[in-house]
């Protein structure tokens, strides 16, 4: 994996991360040096991606939500834009 310099860094949010395609987008991003939130359902899903990503080097953190639920979308995103000032990219594994 190749990081990216600091200031190309993207905030990228990844709903429906514990499934699917969504924890091998994860890698891959924060691989590239970006930086991933996670949102799913999957707590204990989340949480393991989280920590292998960070092991790897990478930079993540996890946001427990239920992507069918509008309002728990919503705080998702205001968690992010809250914590970074700014979502850059928004994946809707779902």
């Amino acid at each position: 994996m190749t990081a990216i310099a600091h200031t190309n860094r993207k905030v990228i949010l990844i709903a429906g991360a514990s499934r699917g395609s969504g924890p091998a987008t994860a890698r891959q991003l924060a691989g590239e040096g970006h930086h991933v939130v996670l949102g799913a359902r999957r707590s204990a899903k989340l949480h393991a991606l989280v920590t292998e990503i960070r092991s790897a080097g990478g930079s993540a953190e996890w946001f427990a939500l239920d992507v069918s639920r509008p309002e728990e979308m919503r705080e998702f995103l205001a968690f992010a834009e809250d914590v970074h000032k700014r979502i850059d990219v928004v994946i809707n594994n779902c």
